[in-house]
């Protein structure tokens, strides 16, 4: 049986890039270059957190505060608060998705410079 091993070849930064984007994928991507830790850190925590926060919030807040100009809400199918939670929250998982796109591109590139180095080539 053979093991999946993080990789001691160049990676594509194209195809990190993409693999942040794909569920399951996205930790292969940042395990093959050996910062998965890191990345779980930086992107999949705070991730967590996120969600766990926001849902919260919505749940202890079932009614929230009514729309100041008297529809209690039901313009949004919910209170207006849970509105703003819902966007504040996908704002900041657009945020985090950046991040990790970032992360792919920068942990690539030290990846393969790390790979030239060890190998003798000079960079192109």
């Amino acid at each position: 049986m053979q093991t999946i091993l993080p990789t001691n070849n160049k990676v594509s930064v194209a195809w990190q890039i993409i693999f942040t984007f794909l569920p399951i994928v996205n930790f292969w991507a940042f395990y093959r270059i050996r910062t998965l830790r890191k990345y779980l850190l930086y992107v999949i925590v705070p991730s967590i957190v996120v969600s766990i926060v926001s849902t919260t919030y919505v749940v202890a807040n079932p009614f929230g505060s009514f729309a100041p100009w008297g529809d209690e809400g039901l313009a949004f199918g919910r209170e207006p608060t849970s509105f703003w939670v819902y966007i504040a929250t996908n704002v900041v998982g657009f945020g985090l998705q950046g991040l990790a796109v970032y992360l792919a591109i920068v942990w690539s590139r030290l990846h393969n410079r790390r790979v030239d180095a060890s190998t003798g080539q000079a960079p192109p």
